[in-house]
């Protein structure tokens, strides 16, 4: 187990205490393991180690570690193409240590929230299939 540097800790700690409007609603909702697993909110993962020996990490929304899920709330910011690019980059890279991430719109939280608690219903119950 890799030990998570304290500036990574307080930039998860400072997400947590600023999270956006639709990271909140969504937030209560899957809280307290009401889709049935217990997930955490801006969660620093290992990733991997550089050459260099520094430790890097990715601070992802939602994750259950048990059931390898990640939610990721998307904002406009992500339609741009240098973020959609990182975005990919720290997609393959959770990938390859088996997570499965699942991203969601901001407007999709905002417009109708319990269609997105029937999408994510749908694919846990899936995966445990």
């Amino acid at each position: 187990m890799v030990k998570i540097p304290d500036v990574i800790k307080q930039a998860a700690r400072d997400l947590r205490n600023n999270q956006t409007e639709p990271e909140k609603k969504l937030w209560d909702e899957i809280r307290y393991d009401k889709l049935w697993i217990k997930f955490l909110r801006q969660r620093p993962i290992y990733v991997y180690t550089e050459d260099s020996g520094l430790d890097r990490f990715v601070i992802v929304d939602f994750v259950s570690l048990k059931d390898k899920i990640i939610i990721e709330v998307d904002g406009s910011i992500h339609d741009t193409l240098e973020v959609a690019q990182l975005d990919q980059y720290k997609e393959k890279l959770l990938q390859r240590l088996g997570y499965v991430i699942v991203r969601i719109r901001n407007e999709d939280i905002i417009d109708d929230i319990y269609q997105v608690l029937d999408r994510l219903k749908y694919f846990i119950k899936s995966k445990h299939n």
